[in-house]
């Protein structure tokens, strides 16, 4: 269940949530599971602004993220090409994102790796 509030024209829209689709998280990166931005559902919301042209508001996992700034970079790389300058990127302050906000397909992601991992370790004795 993403929840990406897209408030710009429909061809703009689109353009922008095809660019942050290539941006990557990269704690799932860390994790060894890639999953892009708005699968992760950390994409808030698109819209008109004024100075730059569309604004990307986003929210983290964690408000201490320290992969901020690689993020912010991808976001730049990808989706100034398509708007011809850079986007405005604010975060949500107030903490709204949860897992239930990724999409079905990432939470079956990130459960196969999870069960895996759990598979790799020595069966429990209860001595």
């Amino acid at each position: 269940m993403t929840v990406t509030e897209i408030a710009v024209p429909e061809e703009v829209g689109e353009r922008v949530l095809a660019a942050l689709r290539e941006v990557v998280d990269p704690c799932s990166v860390a994790a060894t599971t890639p999953i892009d931005i708005v699968e992760m559902g950390l994409v808030d919301r698109i819209e008109p602004d004024d100075e730059k042209g569309v604004a990307i508001r986003l929210s983290l996992t964690t408000p201490s993220c320290m992969m901020l700034g690689q993020l912010l970079d991808q976001i730049d790389q990808h989706v100034t090409p398509v708007l011809g300058r850079r986007p405005e990127v604010s975060l949500d302050d107030g903490m709204t994102w949860t897992p239930e906000r990724m999409t079905g397909n990432a939470r079956a992601i990130r459960e196969a790796r999870r069960q895996t991992l759990l598979s790799l370790l020595p069966p429990r004795t209860d001595d």
